[in-house]
């Protein structure tokens, strides 16, 4: 009986989207992006969201520099994050961050020395 009870409670969550995963950023048109985008923003918490926002920036700067036009600029950012969840983008944001936090401090520190024998 319990067993009948589980699985009905766990059908009725999976029929009423409770199960659902993460929304998928959705790059195959600017409308189409921001709406999936905005939704993928709730999914994650405060203080994931600013980390999520950052790796956004980045990535936005990034296909800045690529670009030669607005629409190409559009086009390369929302390509770029087509198929991604927030959760995915702030783990790799997480690990990025760990691969680079030494080398940026040296690369500082080498920056300063340069600095300072001008």
């Amino acid at each position: 009986m319990r067993l009948l009870l589980v699985l009905t409670a766990c059908t009725f969550l999976v029929g009423c989207g409770g199960l659902d995963g993460p929304t998928v950023i959705d790059g195959s048109s600017q409308s189409a992006f921001e709406t999936s985008l905005k939704h993928a923003r709730a999914d994650v918490g405060p203080r994931d969201r600013i980390k999520l926002e950052a790796a956004i920036h980045e990535h936005q700067a990034r296909m800045f520099a690529k670009a030669d036009n607005r629409q190409e600029y559009e086009k390369l950012v929302r390509e770029g994050m087509d198929g991604l969840t927030a959760p995915g983008i702030v783990a790799q944001f997480d690990k990025d961050v760990q691969r680079v936090k030494g080398q940026t401090a040296d690369a500082v520190f080498d920056a300063k020395r340069a600095l300072k024998g001008l």
